[in-house]
Formats: C-alpha cells, structure tokens, sequence
C-alpha cells in the first residue's frame, strides 16, 4: 500500500468511526417485520421489472425457471453491524445440494437458493481490499437510512444484476462463466460449499457429458473436505 492508499484509508476509517456515534445517537433499528413492509413497498416492484416476479415474503425474489432448467435469485443478506446487502446469481433444476445423508435439489419455490453465486460489486470489493467504506451496505439503524440506502443499492446495482441475469441464461452461457470464475477466483472469505467445480459437474451432466461431469466433480472433492457418505451420495447422482 502506497502512502496515498494509506491516508485514503486512514480518512475512510476516520469517516466510518463519524458515521458510527451519529448511528448510535440516532439507533432505531429496523426490525424484521418493517424491512418486509419496505421489500413488498420498494424492492418487489423493480426486480420483478428485471423477471423476478416471486417474492418468498422474506428475503428471496427469483424468476420462474427458463426452458433450460435456469431461475435467477436475488438474495437480501443480513451483515454485521445492523446492516445487510444483496446476493445474485442463478438456481438451476439439475444441482442437488447435500443435506445430511441426502440430496436436496432445488425445483420447487420453496427450495429456491442462489447455487452459481454473485456479491454485489463494490461489496465484493470492500471485502477483497478490507476497506471500511461499503457503498452497496444497506443501513438498519434507523427507517430514513434503511429506505436511503436501500434506494442507493437497488439505483447502482439492478442494471448490473440485470446485465449478468441477461448473460447467464443458457447451460452455456452459465458454463462460460463459472470456467472464467475457476480461472479468475475472486477473494473468499472461507469456503464455498457450492464450488463452481461442483457446479460444472452437474451442468456437464445434465448435458449428457459424463466425463467432463467426473472430472470436475474430482476437482471440486481436491478443494473440499467432504466425508465418505458425500462423495457417495455425489458420485452415484453424477453417474446414474
């Protein structure tokens, strides 16, 4: 870190210890059932003008499934330090997730969760450079600054989740995308469970592609640490 990222970073630090008294002067958080009032209010209209027109009631909005297995989800995500963010990305009909001794896939409303998984922009990024400032955080201590800062979000990131929605919309496409993902990793914090090596073993099946299929599952067992009822449940379901 050079010495003008470093005072960059002392005044944003500065900035975020200011904003933290006046929150706790001004702290009313917003609780469960006022965020479901302004989600049915503010955020349930502009997703469903991007396609996801089902709404769970709590923290879920997705599209109806494409003709190639494909759902798109947008997830609200409670943070630390009354706050919370979205996540986006795409549920698909073909890729079970474990849950003890059996397989979950994910068809129903219901069962609907993001598996290729997304973090808003400038999220990810705070999170990559441990940067205090998060522009795509969503404030609940108080209604005046869930409503302004939930408005911000949706403002700056709706046409780039509309954008990836519009890209990610075919097994080829999706495919496409989670090679590049291995290819280029972005900074994690801990381990994902659904690898996108995991992924691509049940796209390559459903396509019929059963080597590619094996191989990717191998992979994504390399980078996990999976139990012996796990690989048996996953291996059955990729070769059957």
């Amino acid at each position: 870190m050079n010495i003008f990222d470093r005072i960059k970073n002392i005044i944003e630090r500065q900035k975020v210890i200011e904003e933290f008294y006046d929150d706790v002067e001004n702290l009313d958080e917003v609780l469960l059932d006022k965020r479901l009032e302004i989600f049915q209010e503010v955020v349930s209209p502009r997703l469903t003008k991007i396609g996801l027109k089902n709404w769970n009631g709590k923290y879920t909005w997705f599209s109806d499934f494409n003709d190639e297995g494909i759902k798109h989800v947008v997830e609200y995500n409670v943070l630390k330090g009354f706050g919370g963010s979205f996540s986006f990305g795409n549920c698909f009909d073909c890729v079970p997730t474990i849950s003890g001794r059996k397989l979950i896939n994910h068809r129903t409303e219901k069962s609907t969760k993001i598996i290729y998984f997304k973090r808003l922009e400038d999220l990810q990024e705070s999170f990559a450079k441990n940067n205090p400032i998060n522009p795509d955080k969503i404030s609940t201590i108080n209604e005046h600054k869930f409503r302004k800062s939930l408005e911000r979000v949706l403002f700056t990131n709706i046409p780039k989740i509309k954008n990836w929605f519009n890209e990610k919309t075919t097994m080829e496409e999706n495919i496409s995308g989670l090679l590049e993902d291995i290819k280029n990793p972005t900074f994690e914090i801990g381990q994902r469970i659904i690898s996108s090596e995991y992924i691509l073993a049940f796209l390559y099946r459903k396509q019929g592609n059963i080597k590619s299929a094996e191989f990717w599952l191998k992979e994504h067992f390399k980078k996990e640490i999976n139990s012996e009822i796990e690989i048996e449940l996953l291996t059955k379901r990729i070769k059957s």
